[in-house]
């Protein structure tokens, strides 16, 4: 039970026997139903690929620990249906996994961070003094907000060009911050600037596909007439919009304001 179930317990010689240190602990009582079972054993087999490292592994070893305390019927039921679903991430991922673990740790204990950060736009490195406030995982990299103490604003750091962390001692009072307002007005990860209405007509494929897709908060899809679609909303900047657009393959197009109908 200490092992497994991490239970304050301890050896009294005098009594010759063991007993708990700690009277308030209980012991974890949790039950699964059977779609609950289902669930946890397609997501973890299929999101392998896609979960994001470091938390590959430590998922794989809960489903581990959960299947050991099922009967052996159930557990080779588990284990084949696990074998039926799968999901095939993107052909491309970024490198910076390595440095999720130090900044969840210095995001938990409210650490400022000193790092050795590769600017692509200066074609250089700069170190930097960060409150890191959280994390996002978007379209194969991952990528930290924190507050920057050099320019007192809230940048977007990539993990892949991080060269080195170094998390200090010194703490700090968070300020108010939201990630949900951070993205607001991003089609992706791209923010900062002006909120400007877009508007994007799909035809061809993309159109006749369109109902299948979940736009982002505060995007409006309506078909057209003709068949096509227009999708509307507000972007802070274009970077995204534009990647999106490009891959469609012509199926897309930018509608400028004066030729709206």
């Amino acid at each position: 039970m200490r092992e497994e179930l991490d239970a304050p317990i301890e050896y009294d010689p005098i009594d010759r026997r063991y007993a708990l240190t700690d009277t308030t602990w209980t012991m974890p009582n949790v039950h699964l139903s059977e779609s609950e079972l289902v669930a946890l054993a397609v997501a973890t087999r299929s999101m392998s690929a896609v979960t994001p490292e470091p938390f590959t592994a430590p998922l794989e070893k809960l489903f581990g620990k959960l299947l050991e305390a099922l009967p052996e019927e159930r557990r080779k039921e588990l284990a084949a249906l696990r074998e039926r679903v799968d999901i095939v991430p993107a052909a491309v991922s970024s490198k910076g996994q390595e440095w999720v673990e130090p900044f969840l740790e210095a995001i938990r204990d409210e650490r400022t961070i000193d790092m050795r950060y590769y600017a692509l736009s200066k074609d250089s490195e700069t170190t930097r003094r960060v409150d890191p406030y959280h994390l996002r995982f978007f379209a194969g990299a991952w990528y930290l907000i924190g507050y920057d103490h050099p320019t007192k604003q809230f940048p977007l750091f990539n993990l892949a060009r991080v060269r080195h962390v170094e998390i200090l001692e010194e703490t700090f009072r968070r300020r108010v911050f939201s990630a949900e307002a951070y993205f607001r007005n991003s089609f992706g990860i791209s923010v900062g600037g002006t909120p400007r209405k877009v508007r994007v007509r799909l035809i061809g494929r993309a159109a006749k596909a369109a109902s299948e897709k979940k736009w982002p908060r505060g995007f409006v899809y309506r078909i057209e007439s003709d068949g096509s679609g227009l999708l509307v909303g507000q972007v802070s900047r274009m970077e995204d919009v534009l990647t999106w657009v490009a891959s469609l393959d012509g199926d897309a197009v930018l509608v400028p304001d004066d030729i709206l109908t």
